[in-house]
């Protein structure tokens, strides 16, 4: 930038709107408006705050003041063009990380969160479990992924869809719960109707009604749940083999449970509240007299 702009402030009152007629068919002149036009123009188009013209041209003089003069045959003009490029597609890439609007709630052991969803959809996220969702493109697009067990309440409207690793489940507005823990696939309906797509197959359920993929198809059950057990910390079984069991315990306590081979394909039937680590334990090993015993806390060794 040359000295006599500089000087007289041309740049930072033209930003600013201050110039007088002459002063801007000066500027134009000079021929250093031209590459600043093209950063403005792109930057009139983000939402910033209002920018103080002269106090930033002043922080930039200051900067510039400890910079290392270069040769002098280098071309100022093409500095400031490559200058404004640097900034233009710095803050380009950060305004579109910005703007995706992507936002994922995770839980940890023995932790589970209520999230409300935009427009007033809500869901419950289970321990060890996580969704991700755009609140950006929520009104085009109701879509959650799912990793996990989650309860959902959703509102009226547009089509309201939940991914999971296995299968996708679609709604208009509705209560279910979905769980995808320990390899399985479980949709209970509570209220409303909901399709349940796995490849090329759908079934459609309504309240008391809930879906299974067994053995590479969707069954259809009934239950009488008003809401999910593990909502009121309780964990029902029937015929489930122990090694997801004890997957379960996992995420609801902090413990170190190596389950011997020899017991993971035995089968647990039996309902536990999950009152405290040693009321479980109890529960699923003294009921199949499995003898263990709990050291330094939080490590189960069995006998």
């Amino acid at each position: 930038m040359s000295k006599h702009l500089e000087d007289n402030n041309l740049i930072a009152r033209w930003m600013d709107d201050r110039l007088s007629d002459e002063e801007k068919e000066q500027l134009k002149a000079s021929g250093e408006l031209d590459a600043l036009k093209t950063v403005i123009d792109d930057i009139d188009t983000w939402k910033v705050k209002p920018f103080n013209a002269d106090a930033g041209l002043s922080r930039l003089k200051e900067a510039n003041a400890t910079v290392v003069p270069i040769k002098k045959h280098t071309n100022k003009n093409w500095l400031g063009i490559a200058a404004g490029l640097a900034v233009l597609f710095t803050c380009s890439i950060v305004w579109y990380f910005m703007s995706t609007g992507a936002t994922t709630i995770t839980t940890e052991i023995a932790e589970n969160k209520t999230i409300d969803l935009p427009l007033g959809s809500q869901v419950a996220i289970d321990a060890g479990s996580s969704i991700t969702y755009n609140e950006n493109k929520w009104e085009e697009s109701r879509l959650v992924t799912l990793q996990g067990q989650a309860y959902f309440k959703v509102t009226s409207g547009s089509p309201f869809v939940v991914n999971t690793p296995t299968a996708q489940v679609s709604v208009l507005g509705t209560q279910f719960n979905i769980n995808t823990q320990n390899d399985q696939f479980k949709v209970y309906c509570y209220e409303g109707k909901i399709k349940v797509s796995y490849q090329e197959n759908d079934k459609i359920i309504t309240m008391g009604q809930s879906v299974t993929l067994h053995n590479g198809e969707l069954q259809v059950t009934t239950h009488q749940l008003s809401r999910p057990d593990w909502m009121s910390g309780i964990s029902n079984y029937e015929k489930t083999p122990l090694k997801n069991v004890i997957a379960d315990v996992k995420r609801y306590y902090n413990v170190e449970i190596d389950l011997p081979k020899a017991y993971e394909s035995l089968q647990f039937t039996g309902t536990i509240e999950h009152k405290d680590l040693q009321h479980t334990l109890t529960t699923i090993f003294t009921t199949m007299e499995i003898e263990y015993r709990i050291k330094d806390r939080n490590k189960v060794i069995f006998e």
